[in-house]
């Protein structure tokens, strides 16, 4: 197991640590580079170490604005229970960048209609937040509902994807599409 971490400004410290089958863990940012390193004490072997910072690049580009497309990265479902699994898939090919579901369409569109509850437990047990954007998912009511970086992560999340949805296609750059963020 490889693990990655760096402070992107304006964010804080983020980390990913990998296995020899992908990406198993995402952290989201800490103000503390210690929180990230106990975080991922786990993943300190140095397997796949190369994806792990690859991964790493990828976040901190998104979260400076460039669009990136996080489904070349091959993600380790090994700790995702099978229902879980198969609801954050959902949310990844149904969901774009810059819009929003409920936890009930997201239900329905699983095909488990009445298990609202359920989606909020899958993305509450998202090893790999921003790969799997859990923070896309809110009430039905329209509010935020939790995430687990906080309800001000999640609104600092969502703003970014709108103002990166209003920009120009993805472009191949470094093994991974991305497009420029707006200048100014």
């Amino acid at each position: 197991m490889g693990a990655a971490m760096r402070k992107v400004e304006g964010w804080g410290w983020i980390g990913v640590g990998t296995t020899e089958k992908g990406v198993a863990r995402v952290m989201l940012p800490k103000s503390s580079k210690k929180a990230v390193e106990e975080a991922l004490r786990d993943f300190r072997n140095g397997v796949n170490q190369s994806l792990a910072e690859n991964c790493l690049q990828a976040i901190s580009r998104y979260l400076k604005g460039e669009s990136v497309n996080f489904e070349r990265i091959p993600i380790d479902w090994d700790f995702v229970p099978p229902v879980h699994r198969s609801i954050l898939l959902t949310l990844c090919k149904t969901v774009p960048l810059g819009q929003t579901i409920t936890y009930g369409e997201l239900a329905r569109r699983c095909g488990i209609p009445r298990a609202a509850r359920l989606v909020g437990q899958a993305m509450a047990k998202n090893p790999v937040p921003i790969l799997v954007p859990c923070h896309r998912v809110i009430r039905s009511d329209g509010s935020l509902g939790g995430f687990g970086g906080g309800i001000t992560l999640k609104r600092k999340l969502l703003d970014l994807e709108q103002r990166m949805q209003r920009n120009t296609p993805p472009t191949e750059v470094g093994g991974y599409e991305t497009k420029p963020a707006e200048a100014g």
